[in-house]
């Protein structure tokens, strides 16, 4: 199976994407240079754009200094077997209901009854995954859930109700900003900015499962959406955790899937022969990614800042106490 196309090249994004765009509305010399600018390399507009203007690819038509795609309709792009063989895979994940419709997962079943799954999702075995994860038959969880993305893409508030361990039932209106799933837990939990009066009042870290109920809501932020983020960013660590990471036992690859929900940076030290990343996290998350790291055990070692090093001793420490019980 081939795991490259050419429909997958620089060239062919850049076509997709100007007769698209010229299929809605004649654009101008100047709207076709920028994009290829925006989506291709530095010396595409030398290559492309000469044959487009010109005729020599027979793909526009120019009237009164503007063109316009000759095609009927946007450009489609076919699916390969790679991506048939992926999808019919992920068909069989017990998490695919909260992202399609019963209807559209027989559609695609349907559709790709004669392609080979690219893997087998039974052949996977978690050893290091908690068995308490969220049970994502719940008819009520998946409801929630499509309502939290719903209103995570049009950047609107919801009514919200969850329960807190400390605080029992809580009601409010909230935005959805971002949805992480862990891996480790099996569990979602959704990023929210609360809102009392059109104005920020907290953010709030919801476990999707500890929701009981969503609803609309009459609350609008009245501000620049990027303020959001901002705000729920500001939880973030002053410092990143500093870690380096030996080439032991595939290290390299299994840090970069254990921490791909978090921001980092990682590079490589020529001196050392080793990999130095900076994580950085959510003060919330400060326990779970200290107890992430340490699973790894020798292959990781983490560097600082001092907070966080005396956050580690601390816990071998104490671990090392209840061996010695």
């Amino acid at each position: 199976m081939e795991l490259f196309s050419e429909i997958y090249s620089c060239y062919y994004k850049v076509m997709e994407k100007i007769l698209n765009t010229a299929s809605k509305e004649p654009v101008t010399q100047e709207i076709i240079t920028n994009i290829i600018n925006n989506n291709g390399f530095s010396e595409s507009a030398f290559y492309i754009l000469p044959k487009l203007i010109h005729g020599d690819w027979q793909l526009l038509d120019e009237k009164d200094g503007k063109y316009i795609s000759k095609l009927n309709g946007e450009v489609k792009r076919p699916l390969t077997l790679l991506e048939k063989s992926w999808l019919k895979a992920i068909l069989s994940d017990k998490r695919i209901v909260l992202f399609l419709k019963q209807q559209e997962i027989l559609y695609l079943k349907q559709y790709l009854k004669d392609v080979e799954p690219l893997f087998d999702v039974n052949d996977f075995y978690y050893y290091d995954m908690f068995l308490d994860g969220d049970n994502y038959e719940d008819e009520n969880y998946i409801r929630n859930f499509r309502m939290v993305i719903e209103a995570l893409k049009d950047k609107r508030a919801i009514t919200i109700c969850f329960e807190n361990r400390k605080r029992g039932f809580i009601i409010g209106s909230y935005i959805p900003l971002k949805i992480q799933y862990s891996s480790k837990n099996d569990k979602f939990r959704v990023y929210t900015v609360r809102i009392r009066y059109n104005k920020i009042v907290t953010r709030a870290i919801i476990n999707i499962a500890r929701i009981s109920s969503i609803e609309s809501s009459n609350e609008k932020f009245i501000g620049d959406i990027e303020e959001l983020y901002k705000y729920i960013n500001q939880s973030k660590c002053t410092e990143p955790v500093v870690i380096e990471i030996s080439k032991e036992r595939n290290a390299l690859e299994r840090c970069m899937l254990h921490f791909a929900s978090y921001e980092k940076r990682t590079e490589y030290d020529e001196e050392t022969d080793k990999y130095i990343s900076y994580i950085y996290y959510d003060k919330q998350d400060e326990k779970e990614l200290l107890i992430r790291i340490l699973s790894f055990g020798p292959v990781i070692k983490v560097l600082g800042p001092k907070t966080f090093l005396n956050l580690v001793k601390d816990r071998v420490k104490s671990q090392l106490e209840l061996l010695e019980m």
